[in-house]
């Protein structure tokens, strides 16, 4: 996890030397979700901050753009080490 660097300003990551393009809503959920690290960040509050409220709770776009994001960041996004499923709960940032 130490060899990623989040730079927002730039929609870039950084992993190791190797750039990672990021979208605007990537920065948005790394940010929310690095500056409360080790919490347990709820879907509400990400699809609120992230989506706002024309986000609807039952779809799965949250999911699927945590799974997208995860092959861009993590070495192994089977087995997740930076953005982590708390099941029932939500997502943890390692």
């Amino acid at each position: 996890m130490d060899d990623l660097r989040i730079v927002p300003t730039e929609l870039r990551a950084y992993r190791d030397k190797t750039e990672i393009q990021l979208s605007p809503r990537d920065v948005k959920v790394l940010r929310l979700l690095s500056e409360r690290r080790g919490k347990v960040i709820g879907r509400n509050t990400l699809a609120d901050e992230v989506w706002g409220v024309d986000y609807f709770p039952e779809s799965r776009a949250l999911d699927q753009h945590i799974s997208q994001l995860r092959k861009r960041i993590e070495k192994d996004p089977t087995q997740p080490r930076i953005i982590r499923t708390v099941h029932g709960a939500g997502y943890r940032f390692e």
